[in-house]
């Protein structure tokens, strides 16, 4: 009690005082907005361009081919192709027992996606690696390619697609060992 009678005095002198004081005025460069009676009867705002995926048909029976290039300085690319959605998140990584994981993140655009450089601290990859290029479960992905491939991927098929364990979703995997040097 009283905390909130020796707070009161503040209070009504700062709302008393903000009472008080000028009127803001814009600056010329800025116009004052609309009210909301002329926004009710304005032309809507144009929406920025949001590139909505043309879906391939449905059901998308996943497919994933690569090429494997190694850059001027070692580091190995990861060139894809795909029937995905353009938009679709992937990734992609390599892997070795012995202490490598190497991994990296594309979206598809128009029917390609690409990852790497991939190497070990700027060595070259040498040996087998098992690699992975992956399309996450589909509640990760973006609203647009959700519509094509159905909110928890149910809208995928094919050799590549797998169901998640934890959730149930599907998801599409090429795995495969690769070998360098």
């Amino acid at each position: 009690m009283r905390l909130a009678s020796k707070l009161a005095v503040p209070v009504a002198l700062i709302l008393a005082l903000s009472a008080c004081a000028p009127e803001a005025t814009l600056p010329r460069s800025e116009t004052p907005r609309p009210s909301v009676a002329e926004t009710a009867t304005a032309t809507p705002l144009p929406t920025p361009d949001v590139a909505v995926p043309t879906c391939p048909s449905s059901p998308v029976e996943v497919k994933i081919d690569y090429e494997l290039t190694v850059d001027p300085g070692g580091g190995v690319v990861i060139d894809a192709t795909t029937n995905l959605p353009d938009g679709a998140e992937m990734n992609a990584s390599f892997f070795v027992e012995v202490g490598y994981f190497g991994q990296d993140e594309g979206t598809v655009q128009d029917g390609k996606v690409s990852f790497g450089p991939f190497s070990d601290k700027g060595t070259p990859l040498r040996g087998s690696y098992d690699m992975s290029i992956t399309l996450p479960i589909a509640r990760n992905q973006p609203a647009g390619v959700q519509d094509c491939l159905g909110a928890a991927g149910e809208k995928l098929t094919g050799p590549l697609v797998s169901v998640d364990d934890i959730t149930g979703d599907a998801f599409a995997s090429l795995d495969e060992v690769v070998t360098f040097g």
